[in-house]
């Protein structure tokens, strides 16, 4: 595994044609990606992206501020420029993403040649669940059920618990302070991928994202909830597979 911190290689690959970037899900961290590893196509290199204060930053600070997170993304990115490149978020992963496509297309003129969004609400559109970041223990607790993807055993656990809320908490907050003024599209395709069961989001929310791209949008739909990424890994991963040979024109 080599790393920068915000940008972790879990295996390197000497045949890669194109880097794949991975953003992680509220409270989440880049591990989630690991199991991806084994099935992308040998032209990919997949390369996640680690918050601080979890898993192999565990004992860095938290950092909820969304330009404070952009301006050292970017700054670590100037080292993988040259590579042609496309990105994949999950939930705050898809806000993450799409922030930081448009800051690599503001500092170094460059742009993804797709950007895959899961799970997320267009960056317009109002957030409709608000203040969980600043919930009791209890209460968020019943909130986190709505996103159908933390592990029973972290929510009765107080040991874990300890460890897991600080984090949760840290990223709702960059989405409960996120301002989006402005319709910026961007020079790539789009795509959204749902769960047809997510109660976090709706139709609407979702294909208001047509309005971030002057290229394609496409909207596909999965089994599942919020995290159903997880039970559809196969097929999600067979599809940025087809990305790669159709948008670059290998195998």
């Amino acid at each position: 595994m080599t790393s920068n911190s915000w940008f972790i290689t879990y295996k390197k690959n000497p045949t890669k044609k194109v880097n794949l970037f991975c953003f992680h899900h509220s409270g989440g961290g880049a591990s989630i990606f690991y199991p991806w590893l084994d099935h992308l196509s040998p032209s990919i290199e997949m390369i996640a992206i680690q918050l601080p204060g979890r898993e192999t930053r565990f004992t860095e600070k938290l950092i909820n501020k969304l330009d404070e997170i952009l301006e050292n993304l970017s700054e670590g990115f100037n080292a993988l420029k040259e590579t042609p490149f496309f990105l994949f978020g999950h939930s705050l992963g898809g806000l993450l993403a799409y922030e930081f496509a448009k800051k690599v297309y503001e500092n170094y003129s460059i742009s993804p040649k797709h950007l895959i969004i899961s799970a997320r609400k267009a960056p317009h559109m109002p957030n409709r669940m608000q203040g969980l970041s600043t919930l009791s223990d209890e209460s968020l607790k019943e909130k986190l059920k709505l996103y159908d993807g933390v592990d029973d055993k972290i929510l009765h656990n107080e040991e874990l618990l300890d460890i897991f809320l600080p984090i949760i908490r840290s990223d709702f907050s960059i989405s409960e302070m996120y301002n989006n003024p402005e319709i910026l599209p961007l020079p790539c395709n789009i795509t959204h991928l749902s769960g047809k069961d997510d109660q976090t989001i709706n139709q609407q929310e979702i294909m208001e994202w047509k309005k971030y791209t002057t290229q394609n949008f496409k909207s596909l739909t999965f089994n599942g909830g919020h995290f159903f990424i997880k039970n559809n890994q196969n097929d999600i991963i067979r599809y940025i597979n087809d990305i790669v040979v159709s948008e670059f024109s290998i195998s």
